[in-house]
């Protein structure tokens, strides 16, 4: 079982960086996002669904998240 203030924290960080990358970012930005994203899986996973609501609620146009590659 997962921690539901855990949850609410990644949630919360996801829909942060929804909003910023729909911003400014510059290279050191991008490469913060990336680390979050590696750093659990279910990062990857809120991100992507916060990324969902806001684009169903028509509030950001579409992007992609980095690959992590970089």
């Amino acid at each position: 079982m997962t921690d539901p203030q855990w949850q609410d924290q990644v949630w919360g960080t996801a829909v942060e960086w929804v909003m910023r990358t729909h911003g400014t970012m510059n290279p050191a930005d991008l490469k913060e996002l990336s680390k979050w994203l590696k750093a659990h899986p279910s990062h990857r996973e809120a991100y992507e669904e916060a990324a969902r609501v806001w684009l169903l609620t028509g509030l950001v146009p579409p992007s992609n998240p980095p690959s992590g590659d970089e």
